[in-house]
């Protein structure tokens, strides 16, 4: 049920029938020559619709990344799926795509392309409001949420160089960018969790792939989550999922210096749990010896501190890079793999009646 009811909202958005003219929006008029864009007039005074109508905001939807659109929310039944035609169509420039999933909030679609923008679509007409650049692909889903104090909306999220972004919701205007991680193979997948003005970015890195060169020192990445202030983009702590920093272990064939423990990623969103005041995330495999207890594994951090207060590992001395597979395995630990990675959010359980 908690699937349908994710591909559902997707499809309403692109497909469900609607009373205006379909039309199909472009994000410029060289790829609009035999389409109307005349319908799709600039307008930045608002949200087209309520903010308390139909959502899906972020990953998950709700604080638990639960997944689950509740009835009163969804307004499509099984029955009328069957029935669903497209409405229109957003094509993205060049031979990039859409690498993110969208969040739908006030009638618009916030979503990332694989042309390093993000657009904001009216979610009725597919036009244009507004596109942001970003300095590197973006790949999170994005989340939606009012600045305290500032009597703004913003949406937030991630890209592959690592920087965490606001940007004002109506009008496209970045509000601030914060670098969250120095290492250079350092990447944002998860999309940001927002809680109480906090934004909970979870780090992840192309270390597994970068490291296979024989004179690379693999591997010094560790995966974290980063809180920061809404308002400021400042940090207010960051917590490592490998607690102990990388040191010098040996040599490769060539001579390279390798370091380890590394990697315990995290590809996707925080999960929080307000009732404990914490935070979950679940990580993927070491890419170096000696392995850690928090590789392939949920952790839980403290809201407040970003203390490490639990974890629970599924698969043990599991460090692995992309070389493992070569024939001259290059860099490959000893431990080599089986490369398990969580790749999705923890989802917790709510009891009783939604």
């Amino acid at each position: 049920m908690r699937r349908q009811a994710f591909i559902a909202i997707i499809v309403c958005i692109a497909a469900l029938p609607l009373a205006a003219p379909a039309q199909q929006a472009v994000p410029s008029t060289a790829q609009a020559a035999s389409t109307d864009i005349s319908r799709c007039v600039t307008n930045s005074a608002g949200f087209p619709e309520r903010l308390d109508g139909p959502r899906w905001n972020g990953w998950g939807a709700d604080l638990g990344n639960s997944r689950f659109q509740p009835t009163a929310m969804a307004g499509l039944t099984r029955d009328q799926v069957p029935s669903l035609r497209l409405k229109w169509a957003f094509g993205f420039l060049g031979r990039s795509s859409a690498v993110a999933q969208p969040t739908i909030v006030g009638g618009l679609v916030f979503v990332g392309g694989g042309d390093r923008e993000v657009y904001a679509l009216d979610a009725k007409t597919g036009c244009t409001r507004w596109a942001f650049r970003t300095q590197a692909v973006v790949r999170t889903a994005i989340s939606f949420a009012a600045i305290p104090g500032a009597d703004q909306f913003a949406v937030f999220f991630g890209d592959l160089y690592a920087n965490a972004y606001a940007v004002n919701a109506i009008t496209g205007a970045l509000i601030w960018t914060t670098k969250v991680e120095d290492h250079p193979a350092a990447v944002i997948t998860g999309a940001p969790t927002l809680y109480s003005g906090v934004l909970y970015v979870a780090v992840s890195s192309m270390e597994e792939a970068t490291g296979t060169s024989a004179a690379y020192q693999c591997c010094t990445f560790r995966g974290s989550v980063v809180a920061l202030d809404i308002a400021t983009g400042k940090q207010i702590w960051k917590g490592y999922t490998v607690p102990d920093a990388p040191r010098p272990t040996e040599r490769n064939a060539m001579g390279t210096q390798l370091y380890g423990p590394s990697g315990a990623a995290v590809w996707s969103a925080p999960t929080i749990d307000v009732q404990r005041q914490a935070l979950y995330v679940a990580t993927g495999d070491n890419y170096s010896d000696p392995p850690s207890e928090t590789s392939d594994a949920i952790l839980a951090f403290d809201l407040a501190t970003g203390r490490l207060l639990w974890h629970r590992q599924a698969t043990a001395n599991d460090s692995y890079i992309t070389s493992c597979l070569s024939a001259d395995r290059t860099n490959c630990p000893e431990s080599n793999g089986p490369d398990h990675d969580f790749g999705q959010s923890p989802i917790k359980r709510i009891h009783g009646p939604r």
